[in-house]
């Protein structure tokens, strides 16, 4: 992914993009242990799937997204998480 892929840093997430020789964009969730306890981890886990779901139809297609966590994410609400999920990808569209 780092080799190929383009990289978008904001102040909760880092998204890693690259195209993928299929019809729909895939998601990837990195979150190392550095990030706090697991149920920290979980929460972030589940809170980007959520906003991929929601906003699936939105994304532009044929990508490989891998979604890393900012450590101000630790304090951040599910719609401010989801809505710089849409903001660092929009500008591909």
């Amino acid at each position: 992914m780092r080799h190929e892929g383009r990289r978008f840093s904001g102040t909760l997430l880092v998204v890693e993009m690259r195209p993928n020789r299929q019809p729909q964009t895939r998601l990837g969730i990195t979150v190392t242990r550095r990030y706090g306890k697991a149920h920290l981890r979980n929460r972030f886990k589940r809170i980007v799937r959520e906003a991929f779901r929601t906003s699936y139809s939105q994304l532009p297609q044929g990508l490989d997204l891998l979604i890393k966590p900012q450590s101000a994410s630790l304090s951040a609400s599910s719609s401010q998480i989801a809505a710089e999920l849409l903001s660092l990808i929009a500008p591909l569209k």
